[in-house]
């Protein structure tokens, strides 16, 4: 609290400090998307890592960074059309920034030719990587693609695809501050019924998120960080930012209505509502955490980026907040007198209607009596009206059991987009050059020993009659069903290099789709003369949801653990802290639940995005993590009121009743502002983001209106005192209550 005071003492240099920070960090903020990766979604360290990198590095065959398209009327073989094609192939390869081009012109690879001839591909490999090889990419791709005579190239492949979305992504970043800032303003001025104190929250969440901005622009040089961290980052900050303000204003509005000036309520107001809003951060920065033992580097950058954002917007309620609040609260309160007046004449029936007088704006205390109502219904029927809202939520949450999942790819682009036509082109007449095949790598040792060839052609036979593989290409030569189709040739002794065999499985089906990877489980089960690493798109996938899966335990019992602890240090009780994860768990997987029938089936007609049949798995993580942290993060509040009139009174019904009216209001509010935020993020062309928006929408307002509505004071209700029980052996520990004083459980 003596940082607090001084603070009070000293606003006008702390706002200076802060805007001299500001100003220094700006450069880094400005900075920060030209540093951000558009990639980084597949697990590292995996079986199909190795793979990939050793085809690249031993057999000179890197994965091109762009594919460009080239079709015409008449065969891409030969004549006038093969001309155009070889200099549409010249003029990539002069590109400042391109490493190196190969064709169809230049490798007579029949993968890249289609099968009516009419189309064939060029892919380029480029010098850069991240978020320098997307700027490359869009200096070269516009002198590229369009029409060349008789022939015309478009461009798809990773980079562009990613490339397009970030694009798009900042696009609907800007798009959604523009939509979501009005109206959360608007909800703070119903809240706090002040013009002027409902800038001040998002004054806050301004710094919060401008300070995550330069720290993302910092571990840029340590770690890849993804594109989409501004646009979770700034969602959550804001929403998180919002309600750390919202929660300290309604407290210090609470403490002036009770006659304490304007320094010493903000101090009452940090000591107590400040304290809630550190375990409250604390809860949700230990959700995030658990995101960083997933070895994605997408998942592990939005983490680091949404704990740092949680820290800012902290901090900023407790240290910045309440210097912003010793300076504003009797200018706004005279601002608004003169809104009032204003209002008054030009509105005279209306003004004279008002109950509230201009003086008693700054000081109504946030007393709800919708809440008090619903808390008093819930605390006299708890069993029916607990059971009846935990069957709905478990009714929401029944459609996981049949949920599928996969990683992003292009068609997280709008059909719109003219590289995702091109992609389905390119998926659909080159399936090899379009990762639907599986390329297997055989350590042999020396390729020229006795006996070599025959294995590989034994092990390339068996390979080609697994079902679904429509064939293999070795260094023996083609196969299918069982049998050799071609002797070898030129063309395939690029499948063969000192101490490794090549061969490339051919699939018939999507890359990601459940058939691929039954392939590949086969694929993987037949055994093998020597050492063996299957790469590939299909791979890919498959290892990355693998290893999620393997470290969603670990990551599960990380966050709930951390939440747990946090909330039993805060309030000192087994049966609440308990019952908070556990209703966090059930609001969170309601709310996924949800998702299944949006996003995998496409039904509710939500439409304006393409069902694949299955869920994008990282952003699940990400929904899952950050609901949990904010179910804590409202129980915090709530159970901060319940417990300091629990103690003042000892009663239990009219504590989870006095609790509930007087944060009823300030959780309204910052449910309405997250789901406002979550859902200018829903609004994104970008299906992930959709899906994260949407479903973290949906989560907070089941968990803001059943869970913390109903479900919660009736289990408070029918535990009564056991809320608050400890273990024997924890009761000598000093902790710190929701007050902010050190106090020993009785």
């Amino acid at each position: 609290m003596l940082m607090v005071k001084w603070i009070l003492r000293h606003p006008g240099r702390v706002l200076a400090m802060v805007s001299v920070l500001g100003l220094a960090l700006l450069p880094a903020v400005i900075g920060c998307s030209a540093r951000l990766t558009p990639s980084g979604f597949t697990a590292t360290g995996t079986e199909s890592a190795r793979a990939d990198r050793v085809i690249e590095e031993e057999f000179d065959q890197p994965s091109a960074d762009l594919l460009f398209l080239v079709s015409g009327r008449t065969s891409m073989k030969d004549g006038e059309a093969a001309a155009r094609g070889r200099a549409v192939a010249r003029a990539a390869a002069d590109q400042p920034g391109v490493a190196r081009v190969w064709s169809y012109w230049d490798t007579a690879l029949p993968s890249l030719l289609s099968r009516d001839e009419r189309a064939a591909l060029i892919g380029v490999e480029l010098t850069a990587t991240g978020a320098q090889a997307v700027e490359t990419a869009q200096r070269i791709v516009p002198r590229l693609v369009g029409a060349h005579g008789d022939v015309t190239a478009a461009v798809a492949g990773p980079l562009w695809s990613n490339a397009e979305a970030v694009r798009l992504s900042r696009e609907d970043l800007r798009r959604a501050e523009l939509v979501a800032a009005p109206f959360v303003l608007l909800i703070l001025m119903v809240t706090l019924r002040s013009a002027a104190l409902a800038l001040l929250p998002m004054v806050i969440a301004v710094v919060s998120v401008a300070a995550t901005l330069a720290v993302l622009n910092g571990l840029t040089l340590v770690m890849p960080v993804s594109v989409f961290t501004v646009n979770v980052t700034a969602a959550l900050g804001f929403g998180l930012s919002v309600d750390y303000g919202l929660l300290i204003m309604m407290r210090c509005r609470e403490e002036m209505a009770g006659g304490a000036e304007v320094a010493e309520a903000v101090v009452l107001a940090v000591r107590s509502a400040g304290h809630a809003v550190l375990f409250s951060a604390a809860t949700v920065i230990a959700c995030l955490a658990a995101l960083l033992v997933f070895p994605v580097p997408f998942l592990r950058s939005l983490a680091a980026g949404g704990i740092a954002v949680v820290a800012f917007a902290a901090l900023t309620a407790v240290l910045v907040y309440p210097a912003l609040l010793r300076v504003s609260v009797l200018p706004a309160a005279r601002l608004d007198r003169w809104l009032f007046d204003r209002a008054r004449r030009v509105l005279p029936s209306r003004a004279g209607k008002t109950s509230a007088t201009p003086e008693a704006i700054p000081t109504v205390p946030g007393y709800s009596r919708l809440w008090a109502r619903l808390g008093s219904a819930a605390t006299r029927r708890p069993v029916w009206l607990g059971v009846s809202a935990a069957v709905l939520l478990l009714s929401c949450a029944m459609p996981l059991g049949k949920a599928q999942f996969g990683i992003a790819d292009e068609r997280v682009l709008p059909e719109s987009t003219q590289v995702r036509q091109t992609s389905e082109r390119v998926r659909t007449q080159f399936p090899e050059v379009a990762g639907t095949g599986l390329p297997v790598v055989l350590s042999v040792g020396d390729t020229r020993a006795a006996g070599v060839a025959t294995r590989v052609d034994r092990y390339a036979r068996g390979l080609s009659s697994i079902d679904g593989v429509s064939g293999v290409d070795t260094v023996t030569g083609s196969y299918r069903s069982g049998s050799r189709l071609t002797s070898p040739a030129p063309a395939h002794h690029r499948f063969a290099r000192d101490g490794a065999v090549l061969l490339t499985v051919r699939l018939p089906s999507g890359a990601q789709a459940l058939a691929s990877e039954s392939v590949l489980d086969r694929i993987r089960a037949l055994p093998a003369f020597a050492p063996r690493v299957v790469g590939g798109t299909t791979a890919r996938t498959a290892d990355t949801k693998a290893e999620l899966a393997r470290r969603v335990p670990l990551a599960a019992l990380l966050a709930g653990g951390s939440a747990l602890l946090v909330v039993l240090c805060f309030t000192g009780g087994l049966f609440v802290s308990v019952k908070t994860v556990v209703l966090a768990i059930l609001s969170l997987s309601a709310g996924i639940g949800c998702m299944v029938p949006v996003f995998q089936e496409g039904r509710l007609g939500m439409g304006g995005f393409t069902v694949t049949g299955q869920l994008e798995i990282s952003m699940l993580l990400l929904t899952a993590c950050i609901a949990l942290g904010l179910s804590v993060d409202y129980e915090v509040f709530l159970l901060a009121r319940i417990k300091e009139q629990y103690r003042a009174t000892g009663e239990c019904r009219s504590s989870i009743v006095y609790g509930m009216a007087c944060t009823g209001r300030v959780i309204s509010a910052s449910s309405l502002v997250v789901v406002t935020t979550m859902s200018a993020l829903a609004m994104s062309r970008i299906t992930s983001l959709k899906l994260l928006g949407t479903g973290l929408a949906v989560t907070v307002l089941l968990d803001a209106t059943l869970v913390r509505g109903l479900l919660v004071p009736a289990a408070m209700q029918l535990a009564g005192r056991a809320n608050w029980w400890r273990p024997a052996w924890s009761r000598r520990i000093r902790r710190t209550g929701p007050e902010g004083r050190a106090v020993k459980t009785p």
